[in-house]
């Protein structure tokens, strides 16, 4: 099992357990519990004596004011997370978690300063741990955005990873033609995209990644899958198809970026997949690529492109 967060060793770890809860409403929204803290699954420590989904149950009414019915079991997962409340403290924090469904309200005075929210899956980018936003994925977003390669899951086990979420895009042209970025330095190319800002909507992050490296505007989005990495850290890349009209902004590219030297690229379908086959300059960590070009994701988001496309001459 995966551990999730940074393990900062200078600081004093302190164990927890905790039972945290999944509940989506009818419009497939995940509820979400704010407070002064950050944003959070419902759910939380263990009392001495409790069992796991006597601690839920708790939870749920203290933070929600909702009974709820325990549907299964999900996972258990760890991870480390700073403590607001003395800085040389690290929380090593042990949950399971939990498909949830909402029965009935039975209490509207909660926990003070705490909100019940629903949103999107997609805009869920910033909880307070890398596990619950992870949690999110697996068991929600997955099944608009399937896996489409898992790379290195082997050696995972036990190891520390912080979660990084990242969104690309495959860009058709008006001359059906895919984008690609580009870097003769480097010998590499890949497909436009990059990280996804703290509280950006998946969605949003894919329209302004393509924006700042290709200048094009995109619209109709849609889903691929994604890729899950396991290297120097979990990354965690949802896939998209999109099409673009004639260039309408600057290029606008970040300073790694301009040293590498990328440009885009205009080519068709063929020539992309052989383009990235062959690009060899890849950066590695312990014998994975974790350069932001990876060839292996970025070959197998564009099969389930071209599958998408025979598809729908069917």
């Amino acid at each position: 099992m995966p551990v999730f967060g940074i393990r900062k060793p200078e600081r004093r770890v302190v164990l927890r357990t905790g039972a945290y809860g999944i509940v989506t409403n009818i419009n497939g929204k995940v509820m979400i519990i704010q407070n002064k803290l950050g944003k959070f699954l419902p759910g939380g420590g263990l009392m001495p004596g409790e069992s796991y989904e006597e601690a839920l149950h708790r939870e749920f009414l203290e933070e929600t004011g909702y009974e709820i019915i325990v549907k299964r079991k999900l996972e258990t997962l760890s991870w480390y997370i700073d403590t607001p409340v003395e800085w040389f403290m690290q929380v090593f924090n042990t949950g399971i978690f939990y498909e949830v469904e909402l029965v009935k309200r039975v209490n509207t005075d909660i926990e003070e300063g705490h909100e019940i929210l629903f949103v999107d899956g997609e805009s869920a980018t910033d909880m307070h741990s890398d596990a619950q936003m992870w949690t999110i994925y697996k068991y929600i977003l997955s099944k608009k955005y399937p896996p489409i390669i898992k790379t290195n899951a082997s050696a995972s086990e036990n190891r520390i990873y912080p979660l990084r979420l990242a969104a690309r895009c495959i860009v058709q042209t008006e001359q059906d033609k895919i984008i690609l970025l580009a870097s003769n330095k480097l010998d590499m190319c890949g497909l436009p995209g990059g990280g996804i800002l703290r509280g950006e909507d998946i969605r949003t992050g894919a329209v302004r990644e393509t924006r700042e490296e290709t200048g094009r505007d995109i619209t109709q989005l849609k889903p691929l899958g994604a890729s899950i990495e396991y290297s120097n850290m979990l990354q965690l890349t949802y896939y998209f198809s999109a099409k673009t009209a004639a260039a309408s902004s600057a290029i606008h590219l970040t300073k790694l970026e301009s040293d590498w030297g990328i440009y885009p690229v205009e080519v068709d379908l063929d020539t992309a997949e052989e383009m990235i086959a062959q690009s060899k300059g890849v950066i590695m960590h312990e014998g994975f690529e974790v350069a932001s070009m990876s060839r292996a994701r970025n070959l197998a988001a564009l099969k389930i492109y071209r599958q998408s496309l025979d598809a729908d001459l069917v």
